[in-house]
């Protein structure tokens, strides 16, 4: 499969987040196509990651490289699991970009039996993200555009430090969390938050996680 013309790389970020969005992102991209800079977005400083993205932005207005984001809210998490989610994201993205001279290339071992795309050349590299430069831009879009939801967020929810951890379990965002409690962006299916008594949640005014998995106004 690895001769096909065009690699489809495909990452995802916010799996662990205790609050906000979920996102993957794929690049569709020449089978040779390289970009100086180009690494795992874990490996890159913050601003390192904007500067790539930058040139990434200008290799798709070009129409050098394709790109398709595909984000699941924390709503979404709570009511179908984080793994269905997760597998429903992907599947967006390779129905987006996906065309007979594709090979789809994603990090990890996820496996996508009958979910509508078993017809698709596909296969998933456990450290992808560190070995084929589609993975890696697409795992540098997808970081940094969910930073900067988080980081918008925080102006609307001040007291989690999403500005520094962007949802992440640090541990300020923990100790804010057990002092303000969670509000309507945290995943209440994740622990600490599926663990707190409802008790406490209705003194806070606060979904109760019953109400919130069922769809109820929150």
């Amino acid at each position: 499969m690895l001769d096909k013309p065009m690699i489809i790389g495909c990452d995802e970020v916010g799996y662990g987040c205790l609050a906000g969005p979920l996102v993957v992102a794929g690049v569709r991209a020449p089978k040779d196509w390289a970009l100086e800079g180009l690494n795992d977005s874990k490996k890159l400083s913050a601003k390192k990651r904007e500067v790539m993205r930058g040139k990434l932005h200008k290799l798709i207005q070009d129409k050098v490289i394709t790109w398709h984001l595909a984000e699941r809210s924390n709503i979404i998490i709570d009511k179908h699991g984080v793994a269905v989610a997760l597998k429903d994201a992907y599947v967006e993205v390779f129905h987006a970009l996906y065309q007979p001279d594709s090979l789809i290339i994603s990090d990890g071992i996820l496996k996508f039996d009958s979910l509508g795309v078993d017809d698709y050349d596909k296969m998933s590299v456990i450290k992808a993200d560190t070995k084929f430069p589609t993975v890696m831009a697409a795992s540098i879009l997808a970081k940094t555009y969910r930073d900067e939801k988080m980081h918008k967020l925080h102006q609307d929810y001040p007291n989690y430090g999403w500005d520094s951890n962007v949802g992440y379990g640090s541990k300020d965002h923990l100790e804010a969390i057990v002092k303000h409690g969670p509000c309507s962006l945290h995943r209440f299916s994740y622990a600490p938050i599926k663990n707190m008594k409802l008790a406490d949640t209705r003194q806070l005014g606060l979904p109760l996680l019953e109400d919130y998995l069922n769809g109820k106004p929150v």
